[in-house]
């Protein structure tokens, strides 16, 4: 079934519906919330909250044309940025009282885990501006660590295809956050992303 047959169905409280959503798209969000904090327990927090965002926010899908993948990863962002808020405000507190969690280790500021935080977000707003095939692209190989063969069969294409649409997204991406910190659109630290391989990290050109 399509997605916008699921979603109509869905919201005809079709629990087949609802479960071949849940199936379709909860490896995804999984590593997309994983990716973002690389925690797996945390990950397993986010993503049942956005499963639940999407029980709750189906009725305000197009049905026609659900696009339900840049739902989902919008949810996941707002959870994890949220996520990233309420930890700061705790740490703020314990620093308050004197408390710390881990002396010989401290923690890093909270400025510098606000300016880490909005790294991941330029990069992640990098990656959803960027043409579908292109985004897939990059997530299967940097995030999900595939080689060139296995996208291929992901996507039904030739290695070579897949060569050149890895080719042309590190070209847009770079220019992307290029562009980003030469303009001052957003805060980018000059430092790469813990846990998640960004266009620094991408083979040279």
């Amino acid at each position: 079934m399509t997605d916008a047959e699921l979603v109509c169905a869905a919201r005809r409280r079709d629990a087949e519906a609802w479960r071949a959503l849940h199936e379709r798209y909860l490896p995804s969000v999984w590593r997309y919330a994983y990716a973002l904090l690389g925690n797996v327990h945390q990950a397993e927090d986010i993503v049942g909250e956005v499963m639940l965002a999407l029980l709750k926010g189906i009725e305000q899908m197009d049905a026609e044309n659900p696009k339900i993948s840049a739902w989902l990863r919008s949810v996941v962002r707002h959870k994890v940025a949220d996520h990233h808020r309420k930890n700061f405000r705790n740490q703020d507190r314990l620093n308050s009282a004197g408390v710390s969690l881990d002396s010989a280790s401290p923690e890093p500021r909270p400025s510098q885990r606000l300016e880490l935080a909005e790294t991941r977000d330029q990069v992640l707003e990098i990656l959803d501006g960027l043409p579908e095939r292109q985004r897939l692209a990059l997530e299967w190989k940097y995030v999900e660590d595939l080689r060139v063969r296995e996208i291929a069969e992901r996507m039904g294409e030739t290695e070579k295809a897949v060569e050149a649409t890895l080719y042309r997204a590190r070209r847009e991406f770079r220019r992307r956050y290029d562009l980003a910190e030469a303009t001052g659109c957003s805060k980018v630290p000059g430092r790469d992303l813990p846990g998640r391989r960004t266009e620094k990290n991408l083979p040279p050109k």
